[in-house]
């Protein structure tokens, strides 16, 4: 076999493969030119969209019933008891309230049957604004048309079936063709020439019928379809494709006002102010010093429970209640020596009373003077016994300085203590307490005007500045705040964020801390209510007013409407 006889075979093989290839690219996903249609928001059934200064309002077709969902247009939220009269066709009718349901209205309007574009007026009077709110609602074609339609799609269908075929087909016969050029090129005598035969008689046909991948389309692209505009989106309704809230292509979202109801979506309208400039801080909660105590032992000893027994962490105690008592840890040797002197103390104790007595009856024969002694030589022994023998029984009552809950208990019944540096009981006052933050910069410790802080739990604290330390902590000074009304549940030493407002104003919009979220990359954005089913999000540039709003510098418009309540909750949608 020669090279000229290989290269030759090579190029009838590719010239005869590449009728059928170029269909097939050609066909494609049907791309015959034109752009694709921009993502439209399309929903399961008929639906109108108006809105007002006062109100919004969603109309939903479904069947023979018109459902009316009728909200406040600044907040969102349900409009319930108004009277909603809807006319279209030279027919008005009355709806009446949903049963069960907020802000949702019903009627069955007979114009409702007819297909075709209807203009509709909405009259809505509620207890505090009346309006009227004019809107278009299509009602889809006839059942036979639909019927039509699905005719036409069966069709489609089936010619996509026999586009499939026909590629199939071309496919076996490239194949076919690999699989003869190799024996015209391998084999020798009779079988070369039936195979060379069979190349031509392929070659031919493929020639002949190269666009039958297209199973008979018109692909011409005349004139005529320049200007149409390209096909609209089937609504979801004719798909059987339920009405879920979803994230639309350009990140934008469609949540039915149902689902507005459920997720509790509420909005604010966004007004220009001002605010005072803020800085944040990082502190933790600490016992006031009056509002806080440690109980410690004086002397070594056992620990033995209270009346109540050893109290527990969290317990309330009152001052000067008993908590535990400390038994004397005393040794043998110091045991012994105890009572060696306790013994000879009562040996002079009972001298002294014998020689008091025989004093006392030789009364005028003695000096009054050696009687004098002899009683107070016996009272003094008298005392000395008093204070040895508590040594060896006295137990000493460990009691609270301050009314408070215990917060730490580092003791056990039985335990031996030291009397030196350990901490027994903590005590805290909860209604006392303190936060402590640093601040490296000196002009905002002495700006500070007002500050609140934020607990992890999004609990918010009044805060009183006391002042500053002046003695540096770790190049930073410490601030003192008092909490004012303290509420339940905050532990000492739980971290908090400071918003300290200082000296100076800032232009903005004040919004819910709520209303902020992140998106996927970590940028803060609010959610704009832009229509009465659409959301759209807004990065934007925030600086916290206190603990439970911020100001928004820049990303929103006046007269937006940004969602407060459920924001969280939209920015799950996907």
């Amino acid at each position: 076999m020669t090279t000229r006889r290989l290269l030759a075979a090579t190029v009838v093989a590719a010239s005869l493969a590449a009728p059928v290839a170029a269909p097939a690219l050609a066909h494609e996903g049907h791309a015959h030119g034109g752009e694709e249609p921009k993502p439209v928001v399309t929903t399961a059934a008929p639906t109108l969209e108006a809105s007002s200064s006062d109100f919004e309002l969603v109309a939903v077709a479904q069947g023979k019933t018109l459902l009316v969902h009728l909200d406040r247009f600044a907040t969102n939220e349900p409009v319930n008891g108004a009277s909603v009269e809807v006319s279209a066709d030279g027919e008005a009718t009355t709806a009446s309230p949903v049963s069960g349901e907020e802000g949702v209205y019903r009627l069955d309007p007979s114009w409702l049957s007819k297909p075709g574009s209807h203009e509709v007026t909405v009259s809505v009077t509620a207890a505090d604004a009346a309006d009227l709110l004019i809107g278009t609602l299509e009602v889809p074609a006839s059942a036979a048309e639909a019927q039509t339609g699905g005719a036409q799609g069966v069709s489609a269908v089936l010619g996509q079936v026999r586009n499939d075929s026909g590629l199939m087909l071309g496919a076996v016969m490239v194949f076919l063709l690999g699989v003869l050029t190799t024996v015209a090129l391998t084999q020798r005598g009779r079988t070369r020439t039936v195979a060379g035969a069979a190349l031509v008689g392929i070659g031919l046909l493929l020639a002949s019928g190269a666009a039958f991948a297209h199973g008979g389309e018109d692909h011409s692209h005349g004139d005529e379809d320049k200007g149409k505009a390209p096909t609209a989106a089937v609504p979801m309704g004719a798909t059987g494709a339920s009405e879920s809230p979803r994230r639309l292509p350009d990140g934008s979202l469609y949540v039915p006002k149902p689902s507005q109801r459920l997720l509790s979506v509420r909005t604010v309208v966004a007004k220009p102010q001002e605010a005072a400039q803020t800085v944040q801080l990082i502190g933790q909660v600490i016992a006031d010093p009056n509002g806080g105590g440690h109980v410690q032992a004086t002397q070594s000893g056992r620990i033995e429970p209270g009346d109540k027994g050893l109290p527990y962490v969290g317990q309330r105690v009152e001052a000067g209640q008993t908590l535990a008592y400390i038994a004397p840890a005393v040794t043998f040797v110091d045991r012994s020596g105890i009572q060696q002197q306790i013994a000879t103390v009562e040996q002079e104790l009972v001298i002294a009373e014998s020689r008091l007595q025989r004093l006392r009856k030789l009364e005028g024969s003695v000096p009054q003077r050696d009687i004098e002694e002899a009683e107070a030589n016996l009272n003094g022994l008298r005392k000395r016994r008093a204070a040895l023998s508590p040594a060896l029984t006295t137990k000493e009552a460990l009691r609270a300085p301050i009314s408070g809950v215990v917060t730490a208990n580092n003791i056990k019944a039985g335990q031996v203590v030291e009397g030196r540096d350990q901490v027994l009981f903590e005590i805290v006052d909860p209604s006392r307490l303190m936060v402590e933050a640093v601040a490296f910069d000196p002009r905002v410790a002495n700006a500070i005007k007002a500050a609140t802080a934020m607990t992890a739990d999004g609990t918010t604290l009044s805060l009183e500045l006391l002042g500053s330390s002046l003695a540096l902590r770790q190049q930073a000074i410490p601030l003192l705040f008092r909490i004012g009304n303290p509420p339940s549940g905050l532990g000492v030493g739980q971290p908090v964020r400071l918003v300290a407002q200082i000296q100076g104003k800032a232009s903005g919009i004040v919004l819910p801390r709520q209303s902020v979220v992140r998106n996927a990359s970590g940028q803060p954005i609010v959610w704009q209510h832009d229509t009465p089913q659409r959301f759209v999000a807004r990065p934007v540039r925030t600086q916290p007013v206190d603990g439970n709003t911020v100001l928004i510098l820049a990303g929103v418009e006046p007269e937006a409407r940004i969602v407060t309540d459920g924001a969280g909750l939209l920015n799950q949608i996907r």
